[in-house]
């Protein structure tokens, strides 16, 4: 599926290339790869090798490439994509309705998911590091989820790496997302929450398990809905569609599912402006104990949206989904993989905190995850390393990524020069 988007992508911004990369052997050939968003430099000295979080994809970090590139030519940037992507169907993109053609998304075959544990990935990542390392010295970045990946493999493979970068993420966040600390029997019996069941790897194994992580609202064809919704809106703004019983722009109707104002999951959030029109009350917000607005539209006026001047510019925010053969998000987020990174040290013995022959940077965004330098816990997990931890204030958890200020860009290149 992946192949067709890739055959008729037509080139990016910026010399960007959608690369398969080699991926670990696990029985499935045609699935056994990785996935990376290449901003190829002339002659890198460093390449930024970037890894997603839970649900991420490859443009999370179309934006902050761009910041980045502009100020540092001589910087090859990677944004990497776990092998799950491989499993999307992306040609509703080159549809003249995307919409359409994914309010009928039908799940392909999501067995191989079971394999796809933290071993699988972190030789994945190896894979992608040596492509990487044959352009110049790696610097490895994770995000949320992505930090605590870059973290388990700086654990194993810390000496391929000439650096690493924490963005508002840890070890720590992985446990978060199952509801506690996971000791051997969670690990593989699973465990009871407010919010339902979490299964263990002996379910997820026999096939008494989902092998995809779904969340309310964000299961694989509400992904892949909220991305087509984008990637019209970034294509046309302005144009009038409907909006439950009110008219919005493409624009608004797309950019009311991000803001953190509206958001019924702040952690997915940006801050993009505000929606032109009369405001109430979310039910279902408040059902959950927070106070979440909605909008109704004004009489006899569309739905508008307006840039306040906020963290991230709503258009340019936009445009990081106007991008066919790869995508804002991961459809199909193998479980097993949280699992497994959330009681890593059953999995792995050798994943251990060790230090490293460099410092390490942590950023945290001040209305995001790690609010606090010390939530990094950066000398527990690399003992004896110069690390460095930062909060940049007012953001949140995604506007690191895609603020309109460069200050994330800023202080990796500060850093990266350093290296």
């Amino acid at each position: 599926m992946r192949a067709l988007a890739l055959l008729l992508s037509l080139g990016l911004v910026l010399a960007q290339e959608y690369r398969a990369l080699p991926g670990a052997p696990t029985g499935w050939p045609e699935l056994d790869r990785s996935y990376a968003l290449v901003y190829e430099a002339e002659a890198p000295k460093a390449v930024l090798l970037l890894v997603p979080g839970l649900l991420g994809g490859s443009t999370n970090f179309a934006l902050l490439a761009e910041h980045l590139r502009r100020e540092a030519p001589w910087l090859e940037v990677w944004a990497w994509e776990r092998r799950a992507n491989g499993l999307e169907d992306r040609r509703g993109f080159l549809a003249q309705d995307p919409l359409a053609y994914y309010q009928s998304l039908p799940e392909p075959d999501l067995s191989p998911l079971r394999e796809w544990g933290l071993e699988v990935h972190l030789k994945d990542l190896d894979l992608a590091v040596e492509a990487a390392r044959k352009r110049a010295p790696v610097v490895l970045a994770g995000h949320s989820l992505g930090a605590s990946l870059a973290t388990l493999y700086a654990f194993r493979h810390g000496e391929k790496l000439r650096g690493l970068v924490l963005l508002d993420g840890s070890l720590r966040l992985a446990e978060g997302a199952i509801g506690r600390e996971v000791d051997r029997e969670t690990l593989g019996r699973g465990l009871s929450t407010p919010f339902g069941r979490f299964p263990g790897l002996e379910d997820l194994l026999q096939g008494r398990a989902d092998p995809v992580f779904r969340l309310p609202f964000l299961a694989p064809k509400d992904l892949a809905l909220a991305e087509a919704e984008a990637f019209l809106a970034a294509k046309r703004p302005l144009e009038p569609v409907p909006y439950g019983p009110y008219r919005a722009t493409r624009e608004a109707r797309a950019l009311l599912r991000v803001d953190d104002h509206y958001s019924l999951f702040p952690i997915f959030s940006a801050s993009v402006g505000r929606a032109w029109a009369r405001e109430g009350f979310s039910l279902l917000g408040l059902l959950q104990g927070r106070l979440v607005l909605t909008v109704r539209g004004p009489r006899g006026r569309l739905v508008e949206w307006r840039d306040t001047g906020e963290a991230t510019d709503p258009r340019a925010f936009l445009s990081a989904f106007a991008q066919p053969e790869t995508g804002f998000s991961e459809w199909y987020f193998p479980y097993r993989l949280l699992l497994e990174v959330a009681g890593y040290p059953f999995v792995a013995e050798d994943l251990k905190p060790r230090p490293l022959p460099y410092p390490v940077l942590a950023l945290g965004a001040g209305r995001g995850l790690l609010t606090q330098p010390e939530d990094f816990r950066l000398g527990a997990t690399f003992p004896n390393t110069p690390a460095r931890a930062q909060v940049l204030p007012g953001l949140t958890h995604l506007d690191l990524l895609t603020e309109r200020e460069g200050r994330t860009a800023r202080a990796l290149l500060d850093y990266l020069e350093g290296r």
